[in-house]
C-alpha cells in the first residue's frame, strides 16, 4: 500500500508531468545509489531507465559497436577456459547473469572473483544483469559482483519489475562501478546522449523511487518454492513434476537449485 501511495502522490506532483533530466532525477538516482548495497556507488553513477531491459540495452549500445561482440555467460556455473577462448579483438564486454534466468543458479564468491580475474586479465568491463538479486533460497547468498571487484568496471542492471511485480511503470537503472575511472568520461557521456532515444524514463515513477525502494515488499512476479522431491515418490525426477503441475492445476514452473 506504501507503494501505491507513493504513486499516487507523486501525480500531483509538477516535476511528474513533465521531461526529466535524461539519465534521470537526482532523487532517484541518489535513492538508487543507497539501495545499490555496494560502497561508495553515488547519483552520479547511476542512469535510471525505462526498465532493465533498456537498461541492458543502452550498455550495450554503448558499449559496442557492429561487428563487434559481448561474450555472453553460460549456464549454471561458467567454464572459464572456454569464457577465455572466445575472447578475440572485437569482445567488448562479459555479461554475468547472476542470479540465472532461466537456469537458477546462484553464483558464490569464489566463482565470481574467477570471472572477475578473466576479465581483468583480458581488460574487459562486464555488464551485470542483477535483477533477480532478490530471488534467491534462505541457504544461497546473493552477492553483487561489484562489490568483489578490484580493477574491472561492472554495470549494473537492475530495475523494479521483479521484485515489486510492477513491469508495466517501466522503471530500471544502470550503476557504473568504476573506482579506477578506466572508463574514463566517454561511457557516462554516451549513455547519456543514447538516453536521448527515449527522452528519459517515467518522471511520474521516478518522484516515488525514493519512497518504493525504502519499502519491504511481501510479493514479486514470481513464487520461489523448494519442493523436496521424495515426498512424491510417483515422480522419478523434477520434470515429470513440472509438467504434471502444469497439466492438473496450470501452474507454470521453472526447475531451479
Amino acid at each position: 500500500m506504501e507503494i501505491l501511495n507513493a504513486v499516487r502522490e507523486s501525480v500531483a506532483l509538477k516535476e511528474s508531468r513533465s521531461y526529466g533530466p535524461l539519465i534521470g532525477h537526482f532523487e532517484a538516482r541518489k535513492a538508487v545509489a543507497e539501495y545499490s548495497g555496494v560502497q561508495d556507488v553515488t547519483p552520479d553513477d547511476v542512469t535510471i531507465c525505462s526498465g532493465c531491459s533498456h537498461a541492458i540495452d543502452l550498455v550495450v549500445t554503448t558499449l559496442a559497436e557492429a561487428g563487434q561482440n559481448i561474450l555472453p555467460k553460460l549456464n549454471w556455473k561458467v567454464d572459464l577456459k572456454s569464457l577465455e577462448n572466445q575472447i578475440d579483438e572485437n569482445t567488448v564486454a562479459i555479461v554475468v547473469n547472476n542470479p540465472s534466468n532461466p537456469c537458477g543458479s546462484v553464483y558464490d564468491k569464489e566463482h565470481l572473483c574467477e570471472i572477475l580475474d578473466v576479465a581483468s586479465r583480458n581488460h574487459l568491463p562486464i555488464i551485470a544483469d542483477e535483477i533477480y538479486e532478490d530471488f534467491v533460497f534462505t541457504n544461497e547468498q546473493f552477492v553483487p559482483i561489484a562489490s568483489l571487484s578490484k580493477d574491472v568496471p561492472v554495470l549494473t542492471c537492475s530495475g523494479l519489475t521483479k521484485r515489486f511485480l510492477v513491469p508495466g511503470w517501466r522503471l530500471g537503472w544502470v550503476i557504473i562501478h568504476d573506482k579506477n575511472g578506466i572508463l574514463g568520461k566517454e561511457v557516462r557521456k554516451a549513455m547519456s546522449n543514447m538516453s536521448s532515444r527515449i527522452l528519459g524514463a517515467s518522471t511520474l515513477i521516478q518522484q516515488a523511487l525514493p519512497r518504493i525502494l525504502k519499502c519491504a515488499t511481501h510479493r514479486s512476479m514470481y513464487m520461489m518454492v523448494e519442493i523436496k522431491m521424495s515426498v512424491f515418490p510417483e515422480f522419478t525426477n523434477e520434470l515429470q513434476f513440472i509438467k504434471e503441475l502444469c497439466r492438473e492445476q496450470s501452474v507454470l514452473c521453472i526447475p531451479g537449485h
